[in-house]
């Protein structure tokens, strides 16, 4: 979710405290030549707006966009092969017999992803769609978009590559004093003058809120509805995160559900105005005279390398402050981590620490300056501590697992995770296991082989329960059945294994905190569980959840989830996808190439044999959830953690104040965290931390961190940001271990990469 900004929104960001709402006008320019082809009237428009102004992303009106997609013949024969497929890919994800029955408690309603699949195909043997829009908009609306995982994704070519749909207005949810349930209201008339914003009642004639859940209940990728509620509005975090106003105004997966050619807002004061949609164009439409053109250039079964990943993607550049957000303390270069000190009475020992991601440009530096600001938040005389999960979609699995350590280095992370045991994937796990037999990969000088012991395919690798190797093929991967499906054992990742940690060519290229020269003798707790609390939005993913799950099961540190639907009930903090791995179609792809030559029986090749490029070729992204997250009070049961609903002991709403500063933010959860401030739903208790008490022999946290602390002086990230920049390289686990071709790096984020896929 990090590494790009959105133009757009990028405008509203240089007006942000003052700007009033525009008039409408709409952006489709007329055609150069006569033509009722609609594709080649947004050709046209697109070429003209290109000529204007390169760097931008043209739009043009949606309802011109929409009779593009459905002018596109459908390609029957092509579609069929398309489904068919799919089905070994999607084969992998890890919870489908859950995704048919969930547990009671799961708020959204079971769906078999099979059947959905099934009846796609039967519709087009039986020739119900009338073009190929019709049938990709049903395949990702009814077999992906119930899903709400944040893994599991296809983004089929036609509905995907070109267009993208937005609104032209912005919403924020926010109680008007506080106590009162949430109102909505429209971002830009609160900038333009918050007295006389009136409240959004009604959006196309439907009750504000429900038609907001229901639009994107449709795609959201939150298991959790207020978390998916969440999303549709503006936020400081989300702003600084991804650039994104809010999914109700542009982003999120339903960027690719048409939404109509308008929105009209009904407001209480009486007053209701109607703005036209708009689709935003990122794809080179040169040529696209007609909707036969368009599949002929973007529904290529051999694929397309010339389409943008998202509308106006561009690189954020490296930044003293997270947009939006104070001065920090400290940051990293890429402002995924920073630090802050809270100014004010009653504030004066309280720190903040906010993670937008568990991803960064350099792993080392992201480690660096936690350690750097645990150190000095400790010598600063700081004794609370307010973790800011706020929009944090996940990232490197094991910089979650650091973190955690960082906090609490003598709390042994449970970190349980089981496999679905699909036929290729116990085909894949034979091989591999075979082929490492007898190897030491210390000492091996066969690279390929090495990545192949380091890997779950291999039973010598990973721990099991108890934190022991695995002695037996079986005692890995011998089926345990829940739900009808075979899964492996539970397994743990091996953090004293130096090839998984310290090595820069295979593994993380840093120490895990609690292990090795980081153990707990020398990295001391720097703070009191009870004095610790995470702030949530619901967005928590991915790496996140994994990290949120150690500090609130295992360390007992309380949480605040923001916002929500507007009623009294207590919500989640931790929202978003619980998988523990996610792979894309082309790391299921590239396993299956890799290892069918090393096939040892027909059953082996002929489960390896079923994957192809086609769903990779005919997507923008395409991925599953391959990993379930295991917590230790569903062992027995087998229940993944995707499943299993925890609220957060303390829900607040937002108010204004905290949309325009988000210190207003931390200085609210440290009032009902530190100050026996009430919360509006729920309430902080003392004495719940599990943790032992800190130890602040050396300060706290890790020795020779901090300001001042380090070789000349200097703060440890400044050290690691100084040789890196020498070397010319991150150490992001690929750098320092010399250059590596495109497969690799993959094969090495398919390994320790955890986060959603927006």
């Amino acid at each position: 979710m990090r590494g790009h900004f959105w133009a757009v929104p990028a405008v509203l960001a240089a007006v942000i405290d003052s700007a009033a709402s525009k008039p409408v006008t709409t952006t489709t320019a007329s055609p150069t030549v006569p033509t009722s082809e609609p594709c080649a009237i947004v050709s046209s428009s697109w070429a003209s707006q290109k000529a204007a102004n390169p760097s931008a992303t043209p739009t043009v009106a949606a309802a011109l966009a929409y009779e593009c997609l459905n002018s596109i013949p459908l390609g029957k024969a092509a579609a069929i092969e398309l489904v068919d497929s799919l089905r070994p890919y999607i084969d992998w994800q890890s919870d489908s017999a859950y995704k048919t029955k969930p547990p009671r408690e799961y708020p959204y309603p079971g769906y078999d992803l099979f059947g959905a699949l099934d009846n796609v195909k039967a519709k087009l043997q039986a020739n119900q769609y009338a073009n190929e829009y019709q049938f990709q908009q049903e395949l990702y609306t009814t077999v992906f978009g119930p899903g709400h995982d944040g893994h599991f994704v296809f983004y089929p070519d036609a509905l995907t590559r070109v267009f993208e749909w937005r609104r032209q207005r912005s919403l924020i949810s926010i109680s008007e004093d506080g106590k009162s349930l949430p109102v909505i209201k429209v971002y830009e008339d609160v900038l333009a003058n918050p007295k006389t914003a009136s409240v959004v009642k009604l959006i196309n004639g439907i009750d504000a809120a429900t038609y907001l859940a229901k639009t994107i209940d449709a795609a959201g990728f939150s298991q959790d509805p207020d978390a998916n509620y969440n999303s549709m509005f503006y936020q400081k975090a989300t702003f600084a995160n991804s650039g994104s106003t809010g999914y109700f105004a542009n982003g999120g997966r339903i960027r690719y559900i048409y939404q109509g050619a308008n929105t009209t807002l009904t407001f209480a004061n009486g007053t209701s105005v109607t703005l036209e949609n708009q689709a935003a164009v990122k794809a080179d439409m040169t040529g696209v005279a007609s909707g036969a053109a368009y599949y002929a250039k973007f529904c290529n079964p051999n694929g397309v390398s010339t389409i943008a990943s998202s509308a106006e993607a561009v690189e954020a550049a490296p930044a003293a402050n997270v947009p939006g957000y104070p001065k920090p303390v400290i940051i990293t270069s890429d402002a995924v981590v920073s630090g802050y000190f809270l100014e004010g009475k009653g504030y004066e020992d309280v720190a903040v620490i906010a993670l937008l991601a568990f991803s960064s440009d350099s792993i080392a530096e992201f480690q660096a300056v936690v350690q750097d600001f645990i150190a000095e938040a400790v010598a600063a005389g700081k004794t609370k501590l307010i973790v800011d999960f706020q929009n944090n979609g996940g990232g490197y699995i094991l910089q979650g697992y650091d973190f955690f350590r960082q906090l609490f280095p003598s709390i042994v992370q449970d970190g349980y995770s089981r496999w679905k045991e699909t036929d290729s994937y116990n085909a894949m796990a034979q091989i591999v296991s075979d082929r490492v037999a007898g190897i030491n990969p210390y000492t091996n000088p066969d690279g390929d082989l090495v990545e192949d012991y380091e890997s779950w395919f291999n039973y010598r690798y990973d721990l099991n329960l108890t934190n022991q190797p695995f002695r037996t093929f079986d005692a890995k991967f011998a089926p345990h059945i829940y739900q009808n499906t075979k899964y492996t054992n539970l397994m743990r990742w091996d953090l004293n294994d130096n090839l998984t940690t310290t090595n820069d060519t295979y593994g993380m290229g840093i120490e895990i905190t609690g292990y090795g020269s980081l153990n707990p003798s020398v990295v001391k707790q720097p703070f009191d569980a009870d004095n610790i609390v995470i702030l949530y939005d619901g967005v928590c993913a991915s790496t996140c959840t994994l990290a949120s799950e150690f500090l609130r099961i295992q360390a007992g540190v309380q949480s605040i989830a923001m916002g929500g639907r507007p009623n009294r009930n207590l919500i989640q903090g931790v929202g978003g996808v619980k998988g523990a791995q996610v792979l894309q179609y082309r790391n299921i792809y590239s396993y299956a190439k890799k290892y069918l030559p090393f096939a040892k029986t027909e059953a082996q090749k002929k489960a390896l044999s079923k994957f192809s490029l086609l769903p990779i070729n005919r997507s923008s992204s395409a991925a599953v959830n391959v990993r379930d997250q295991i917590l230790r009070d569903n062992v027995n049961d087998g229940i993944p953690a995707q499943f299993v609903v925890e609220e957060s002991e303390c829900r607040l709403f937002w108010t204004l104040d905290m949309v325009k500063d988000v210190s207003a933010v931390w200085k609210r959860a440290a009032d009902v965290a530190f100050n026996k401030g009430k919360c509006n739903v729920g309430g902080i208790k003392a004495g719940k931390g599990k943790g032992p008490k800190p130890g602040h022999g050396n300060g706290g946290g890790r020795p020779g961190a901090g300001k001042g602390n380090g070789k000349g002086g200097k703060r440890l990230s400044e050290i690691i940001r100084e040789e890196e920049s020498k070397m010319g390289v991150s150490s992001f686990g690929l750098g320092k271990g010399g250059k590596k071709t495109q497969q690799q790096i993959e094969d090495w984020e398919a390994v320790y990469r955890l986060e959603v896929i927006p």
